[in-house]
């Protein structure tokens, strides 16, 4: 009786020993090996637990706790047995549900990846399966032959129906995967067929639109250029310039209402985003304020002669540009290009900010095309001044005499927008003492066309200078001694 019982403990310890230790580099097996061992450690645990009711010594208590700490390292709460074989194919089931087909483009090729990166997973596992199945199949015939004990034969059962049941879950988590691949890639395909007839609606209605501004453009091109003046070309480059932006206006809005799901969160975004370049871009935010201003107030317009003054020195020129950055100036020969600048012909750029931040004159606002000049000429105190009077009022009124009502049609014109005084008389001729104390300066107004401001600065110049020399009662002031040297020695 003896022997047989140390035989059958013998036989029990042998396939005990063999059914706990799968030494092999089978996933099946080694998966099956961890599962076994969590279980050993958690009839362990229960062991211990119901020991606890009769000692309730420190020491079993903290061996109660060290496996309660081993058994969380094993991370099978709430999981499946042989979980691990199973992660692979459940965080791509996941990653295909929760998969937004409107970001295709970035999705569509890791999920593809992963996808046939489980076929290729799931035919090892199957190939992988039939050893495993042969190898524990082995231990329960050699078990069997050497009459091991009915727990132990039971055991090697139990795992092969663990691994049966494990292998059928799998493939069906395996046909989800599939399913729901299929599904998503049909979604995408009716995503893009979607996408790309709203593309398509969206070029045509562009393409509309840009033939329908052209047209307008050509009609009113046709309409303004009979009147063939420069009112009717500035307005004409301000109308193109207006159904530009609006044009590129409208497409961004086109885009961002037809891709933009949440319209709330995309303003919101939006304002923070503007918020952010105001600061770091203020001078950039004020020039298009600064074009928006100048569009809207008309108190500058292409074609204006306007003056600046910047950090000391005047910047002068004519408008040929006004941009949603910068308003563009040719620098034409005026007083300021031949005093200071003693250069002309250049094109100046200047930030739109700076218009409405600074001071700037305008030559010719709305209907003004005429300023007042003035020519300034000195003479000694001894001379006639009445008669010098009386000599530059016909000299100058003979040159400029005939813009002086034209002025005062373009004056009246401009009551209309403000409180305007009567126009006085030109020209006009006052007189007031030299700052250096050697004569009178006569100083003579006169009105003038702005672009030729020069031209009868210097015609009035020459004829009052030319009519003074012929009088004896008249003498000039020359800002420097002037030398004569006669020649008194007779002709040899």
């Amino acid at each position: 009786m003896r022997f047989l019982a140390v035989f059958i403990f013998l036989c029990g310890f042998i396939s005990a020993n063999m059914q706990s230790s799968y030494k092999t580099d089978n996933i099946w097996l080694i998966s099956l090996q961890t599962y076994r061992d969590y279980m050993s450690s958690v009839s362990e645990l229960e062991k211990l637990q119901n020991r606890l009711q009769n000692d309730s010594s420190i020491v079993l208590k903290e061996e109660i706790d060290i496996l309660k700490s081993n058994l969380k390292l094993y991370n099978y709460e709430n999981r499946q047995p042989l979980y691990e074989i199973f992660q692979p194919f459940e965080n791509v089931l996941k990653l295909i549900e929760n998969a937004n087909v409107s970001h295709f483009s970035l999705l569509s090729n890791d999920i593809d990846k992963s996808v046939k990166e489980l076929n290729k997973l799931m035919k090892n596992y199957e190939n992988e399966y039939e050893k495993a199945f042969d190898i524990i199949g082995g231990f329960e015939n050699e078990a069997k032959n050497k009459n091991a004990s009915k727990e132990a034969i039971s055991a090697f059962q139990n795992d092969k129906r663990l691994l049966k049941i494990s292998l059928d879950t799998l493939r069906k988590t395996f046909d989800s995967v599939a399913k729901q691949y299929e599904l998503y890639n049909k979604k995408v395909t009716d995503f893009k067929n979607k996408e790309i007839k709203k593309l398509s609606y969206i070029l045509a209605f562009i393409a509309f639109l840009f033939v329908f501004m052209t047209l307008i453009k050509i009609f009113l091109k046709k309409r303004l250029k009979k009147e063939k003046s420069e009112e009717s070309d500035r307005r004409l480059f301000l109308i193109k310039k207006i159904m530009n932006i609006l044009f590129v206006i409208v497409i961004i809005l086109i885009f961002a209402f037809s891709y933009i799901d949440n319209m709330a969160r995309a303003l919101a975004v939006f304002g923070v985003i503007g918020a952010g370049l105001t600061v770091v871009m203020k001078e950039w935010v004020l020039s298009y304020v600064g074009w928006f201003v100048l569009i809207t107030s008309n108190s500058i317009q292409l074609g204006d002669r306007i003056k600046i003054s910047k950090d000391g020195r005047s910047i002068i020129g004519d408008v040929i540009n006004i941009s949603l950055t910068k308003i563009t100036l040719y620098e034409n020969i005026t007083n300021d290009a031949l005093t200071e600048h003693k250069k002309a012909g250049r094109v100046i750029f200047v930030p739109n900010y700076y218009l409405i931040m600074g001071e700037v004159y305008n030559y010719t606002h709305l209907s003004l095309k005429t300023i007042l000049d003035l020519v300034e000429i000195c003479i000694s105190f001894e001379s006639n001044i009445a008669k010098a009077e009386k000599i530059a009022l016909e000299s100058t009124n003979a040159i400029t005499g005939k813009f002086t009502e034209m002025a005062k049609k373009q004056y009246d014109a401009l009551k209309k927008y403000y409180t305007l005084r009567n126009m006085t008389q030109y020209p006009k001729v006052f007189f007031y003492p030299s700052v250096y104390g050697n004569g009178i300066v006569m100083g003579v107004w006169y009105v003038s066309p702005y672009r030729e401001i020069l031209k009868h600065k210097s015609e009035v110049t020459k004829e009052i200078i030319a009519r003074f020399k012929n009088e004896s009662d008249i003498r000039l002031i020359y800002s420097a001694n002037t030398l004569f040297l006669e020649n008194n020695q007779p002709n040899t």
